[in-house]
């Protein structure tokens, strides 16, 4: 009978091979749990309302998808609203201190830089003073106009009454708007400067404060990909147990 330990047996050349083996499969699991770490933890909203506005180029592309936090940013650029493009949604809520108010939303479609972006323009409980508002714009010679707002997501879609629409939903609009097709902007801007409707209040939403939200599902692959990179020690060590075990003669 035989008398080897472990790391005697450990420490052969075959075994060595099979250790660097197993850390090259840890290694790669490792990768795997850390990409799915980074898809685990994601921040919604903003750090600070009171931010500077930056530039809409800075923030997003048009014509390309969201591939990091931006919405709610305040964001500037130089626009030229196109009033043949006035739409009304409803269903809007105006925060008014801690109450909401419900109301309704004058939108329209503004040119920037070949590339197009909806606008939110302005507010009121009173579907009169919206229509009086679009009706007056619609008359208004197009000029460009230098805007600041906060940037936000589309939304889904709701059903129309009539020429109303329920939500703003990119998508839509898109098919909606007339005049030329261009790329359009991966989200909409409530106008907060750089356009004055006295018919209209000033849009106002509460802003989201930044938050930690946790995708459950990808956490729990990056702990099983953890268990895989630490299994492949396991199992080489496994292994090499056998080794000493057949050698002992036990």
């Amino acid at each position: 009978m035989t008398s080897v330990n472990f790391w005697q047996v450990a420490k052969r050349p075959k075994w060595i091979g099979g250790l660097g083996i197993a850390l090259l499969i840890s290694v790669t699991f490792s990768l795997l749990m850390q990409w799915q770490l980074s898809r685990t933890f994601n921040t919604v909203g903003i750090e600070n309302p009171d931010q500077e506005a930056i530039s809409i180029t800075e923030l997003v592309t048009a014509g390309e998808p969201v591939t990091s936090p931006v919405f709610d940013r305040l964001v500037k650029f130089e626009a030229t609203l196109e009033t043949e493009n006035l739409f009304i949604v409803s269903s809007r809520l105006q925060l008014v201190g801690e109450d909401a108010v419900p109301g309704y939303w004058l939108i329209g479609r503004a040119v920037q830089d070949n590339a197009m972006i909806t606008l939110a323009l302005g507010f009121s409980e009173s579907l009169e003073k919206i229509l009086a508002a679009k009706t007056q714009l619609e008359i208004t010679p197009q000029s460009q106009l230098p805007l600041e707002g906060l940037f936000e997501p589309t939304e889904g879609v709701a059903e129309t009454e009539g020429e109303i629409l329920g939500s703003i939903n990119l998508g839509q609009l898109v098919n909606l708007y007339s005049g030329e097709v261009l790329p359009s902007y991966p989200g909409y801007v409530i106008v907060t400067n750089g356009l004055d409707l006295p018919e209209l209040e000033k849009i106002s939403i509460g802003i989201r404060q930044a938050t930690i939200e946790v995708n459950w599902l990808t956490a729990f692959y990056a702990i099983e990909w953890a268990f895989f990179a630490l299994a492949a020690f396991y199992l080489w060590g496994r292994l090499v147990m056998d080794q000493v075990i057949r050698e002992r003669g036990l």
